[in-house]
């Protein structure tokens, strides 16, 4: 017996909360990340995986902006959003790991290790993400 097909908008709901998804993913994975840091590691590693984590959720809500101005700036003819300004912006997210990984690896060597964990969180996130839609897709049949 067939499964009944669900609706186009039933199917555009439930991937159009992807990003807040990943985000829930992002601080539900920090939370385990602190926990086993703690638990696993000295105080140096957990404080530079926290901060690690705080980069990456940090990056992942700019990353989501700079998408939306520049998919603005592309469909309105009237946008307000400057090219410049996007670019500028993108380029700042980087600066701003570069900026917290040099803090850190002058500090600890060990915090340095935590934070790069921390800054690779969206990769598990995503993936997390990634399996979801798949479970979903065979389960309900989109």
């Amino acid at each position: 017996m067939a499964t009944p097909q669900p609706t186009p908008s039933v199917v555009e709901a439930f991937f159009d909360q992807a990003l807040p998804r990943i985000r829930k993913f992002l601080l539900a994975l920090a939370t385990l990340g602190m926990v086993a840091c703690a638990l696993l590691f000295r105080w140096p590693v957990t404080a530079g995986f926290l901060v690690g984590a705080i980069v990456s959720y940090v990056n992942q809500v700019w990353l989501e902006r700079a998408i939306d101005a520049l998919g603005e700036r592309i469909t309105a003819a009237q946008s307000r959003e400057r090219g410049g300004l996007i670019v500028f912006r993108a380029l700042l997210r980087y600066v701003f790991i570069a900026v917290g990984a040099y803090v850190i690896f002058n500090v600890s060597l060990a915090g340095l290790y935590g934070f790069l964990g921390g800054v690779c969180l969206p990769i598990v996130a995503v993936a997390c993400e990634v399996a979801v839609e798949i479970f979903v897709m065979l389960r309900r049949g989109f």
